[in-house]
């Protein structure tokens, strides 16, 4: 059997070439559709993250004093971009915001929904349990609470692991009964220096002798 020559395999190449051609474009096309989408796709979540993380420095660099409508504003960052990175800043920013606005019901909502929308890898997974506890024990949830601080004891980040330490120990000691007070004991008074300490002798007041009978004269 002899060798093909280059005249017989360019004829052949050809000859594949021509029956195969629309598969060849078709396949073409599919990648050429691949590529523009995934840069699409990259372009888009760029775009998307730019403007996220543009909302979160708005909220951030105002100067809004009022630090519940903060927390409601990083909220809301949170809610317009909840596939975004930032989404999980801005919700727990939003949180302790609130905890310093002393606005605990939201605060408490809050950390409740980190914990739920990031319980499978969040950052701050510690940070919102110690805050969720702590607006617990605001509004009387004292039981609860204690049993997130003695949780947190044991977490492996040292700061969080010295406050829940401290806070557990001060609600313990609140809620410690106080020790009833004996009733007050009434001192004698000291007498004056010279007097007598004998008791003194009630008087007895005399009875008045009845008066005389005058005999009449007969």
């Amino acid at each position: 059997m002899s060798e093909p020559n280059d005249t017989d395999i360019l004829m052949n190449g050809e000859e594949w070439f021509a029956k195969n051609r629309g598969m060849l474009i078709n396949i073409t096309l599919v990648i050429l559709i691949g590529v523009v989408g995934w840069n699409w796709v990259e372009n888009s979540s760029s775009a998307s993250s730019i403007e996220a993380e543009s909302a979160l420095v708005n909220v951030l660099s105002s100067d809004n004093t009022n630090l519940v409508e903060v927390a409601r504003l990083l909220n809301g960052v949170h809610e317009s971009y909840k596939n975004e990175p930032v989404a999980e800043r801005a919700l727990i920013l939003s949180a302790n915001t609130s905890v310093e606005a002393g606005d605990y019901q939201n605060a408490k909502a809050r950390f409740s929904s980190y914990l739920a929308s990031y319980k499978d890898g969040g950052k701050w997974i510690d940070e919102a349990k110690l805050g969720q506890a702590l607006c617990q024990e605001a509004v009387g949830e004292n039981a609860p609470a204690i049993a997130a601080y003695q949780e947190l004891t044991n977490s492996p980040n040292t700061v969080i692991k010295v406050r829940a330490s401290a806070l557990l120990e001060a609600i313990q000691t609140t809620l410690e009964p106080l020790p009833s007070r004996p009733d007050p004991v009434e001192e004698s008074a000291v007498p004056a220096e010279g007097a007598s300490t004998v008791p003194a002798t009630p008087s007895i007041e005399a009875t008045p002798a009845p008066p005389l009978e005058i005999p009449e004269p007969k």
